[in-house]
């Protein structure tokens, strides 16, 4: 594999540990979420990403569009500010959307 590819695989997997790292941060339990980038877009790279942020066992989900690759970042601990507050909100829609069906994240 190229290493450019290696390099964009990983700052995709590090994109999604955010994820998982914000909603711990938000007293969320990882277990029940499913966090996904580019679902059905085949490998990469882009340079925009979907994020799908699902509800393991259910139909709940929640997505952004367009969120610039260079939001994204490899190794450093550091999470954008932009892609935190997209993050937040996504994960606030679904904490309420499964509230509302009576599930708690």
């Amino acid at each position: 594999m190229l290493k450019k590819q290696v390099q964009y695989e990983q700052v995709m997997n590090d994109a999604v540990e955010h994820v998982f790292v914000y909603a711990v941060r938000q007293a969320m339990d990882t277990r029940k979420l499913i966090a996904q980038f580019d679902a059905g877009r085949g490998p990469g790279p882009h340079e925009e990403h979907t994020l799908t942020i699902s509800l393991r066992d259910t139909d709940l989900s929640v997505n952004a569009e367009h969120i610039p690759h260079e939001w994204l970042s490899m190794g450093t601990g550091y999470i954008d500010m932009r892609f935190s507050k997209r993050i937040a909100a996504l994960l606030q829609e679904l904490n309420q959307m499964a509230q509302k069906t009576g599930r708690f994240i």
